[in-house]
């Protein structure tokens, strides 16, 4: 049993890593990340793909060169890591923290704070139940990715790829560098779920098609894949009859989008935002239990990591603050609500305790001059264009949340 542990961290990503730092520069004595991995970075360890910390550290990375460089800091700070360390219960009301690993055995912990930075995971075949058979070659997007990139073993030679989450989009142009065929992107959807940078480098620059409004139908094959049936959609998302037609192939890659992994969370009792599917935090990443905090992927899923350990060194130092007593009980929550085009968003209020910036995704594609803007008078920016597939922010400073302010709805509209 552990007792002298100010702040515990649960997932050691891009989010826990930074939270890790975060809490021991705002003067945690002890802080531990738990990792049920072998090894810290979490998915980045097997994003080998350029295009990270542009933003923190003004320069193009790869996941692992991005994790390698905050957990060198981390390191630094005297953050503590246990590796193949299964966090398998939170008790609700002590959040006490019950661990299982090979060498230590079963322990448990009742720390000052805990930060939940657990990420996300894939949606799988099941979440969609595509009729047909269930033969080998259907993987999610993330599953492939650690195949190719960290195991070293190609998934298939001939692949369809269903949904355009981001993840899928590179898969596609990684999986064609390693001399497979890619048939096409299929979305549901008509607009894509993924960065448009993506789409432009991922699968413009390789010919690879993309068919918006489309989905699968069938799946065929009995041990192996050996093709799926394919069929546009009207506005409804069902599948008209008459444009079904087949598609040869021995791999189907799944990028249906992520889900915030939250069985701890549910687990240890805070509220979970219906929409986002993530714990309901304020703008210090409080949960509705305020001895737990939470961070990144595993509060919503963002575009891009620079976002994520951001939110980690915020999170890390709150709850840091608050095992020190420093985070009063009664502090404000101030109810942030979207407008008719905003789909999620996260914080969902604010105290006023600090500078905040609340991330939003819209409904429906703006293909046009809007405007971003915060209610009442609190914030506005004029945007080219907002789409579901790019995060927007509003940013609010501390100072302007003044005593009369009840409530903050943001919205996107056209101007």
């Amino acid at each position: 049993m552990s007792r002298d542990i100010d702040v515990l961290i649960i997932g050691a990503g891009p989010a826990g890593v930074a939270a890790g730092i975060g809490a021991r520069r705002e003067g945690a004595e002890r802080v531990v990340v738990l990792e049920r991995d072998w090894d810290l970075g979490g998915i980045l360890q097997q994003c080998i793909h350029p295009g990270f910390g542009l933003r923190t550290f003004k320069e193009e990375l790869t996941g692992p060169e991005y994790m390698h460089r905050f957990i060198q800091q981390a390191h630094d700070e005297g953050v503590e890591f246990r590796t193949n360390t299964m966090v398998f219960q939170i008790d609700k009301g002590t959040n006490t923290v019950w661990t299982m690993n090979k060498e230590r055995g079963i322990e448990h912990m009742t720390p000052g704070a805990i930060v939940l930075t657990m990420g996300c995971r894939e949606r799988p075949l099941g979440a969609i139940r595509i009729p047909g058979t269930r033969p080998a070659g259907i993987y999610t997007a993330g599953t492939a990715q650690r195949f190719v990139n960290m195991e070293g073993h190609m998934p298939g030679k001939r692949a369809v790829i269903l949904g355009s989450g981001d993840i899928g989009l590179i898969m596609a142009r990684r999986m064609i560098w390693e001399g497979a065929e890619i048939e096409g992107v299929y979305e549901v959807m008509s607009w894509p779920g993924g960065l448009r940078r993506n789409i432009a480098q991922c699968l413009d620059d390789y010919g690879i098609p993309f068919h918006l409004k489309t989905t699968v139908t069938k799946i065929h094959g009995r041990d192996r894949l050996e093709g799926v049936t394919v069929a546009q959609v009207d506005d409804h998302m069902t599948p008209i009859k008459g444009t079904e037609r087949f598609v040869e192939c021995d791999t189907l890659l799944l990028a249906i989008g992520l889900i915030p992994e939250n069985e701890l969370s549910r687990m240890a009792g805070v509220e979970i935002h219906p929409v986002t599917g993530g714990p309901v935090v304020n703008d210090l990443l409080q949960t509705s239990d305020p001895k737990i905090f939470a961070a990144g992927n595993v509060v919503i899923v963002y575009d891009l990591v620079d976002n994520v350990s951001d939110e980690g060194l915020i999170a890390g130092a709150n709850a840091a603050k608050y095992a020190a007593g420093k985070i009063p009980a009664d502090i404000r929550r101030i109810p942030v609500k979207g407008g008719e085009n905003v789909r999620l968003f996260s914080p969902q209020y604010v105290t006023g305790q600090a500078d905040t910036t609340i991330y939003m995704r819209v409904t429906h594609p703006v293909e046009q001059a809007c405007r971003v803007f915060a209610e009442p008078d609190l914030y506005s920016q004029r945007l080219r264009y907002a789409r579901p597939g790019e995060m927007n922010e509003v940013r609010i400073k501390a100072g302007q949340i003044t005593p009369d302010i009840k409530e903050i709805t943001i919205d996107i509209q056209p101007v």
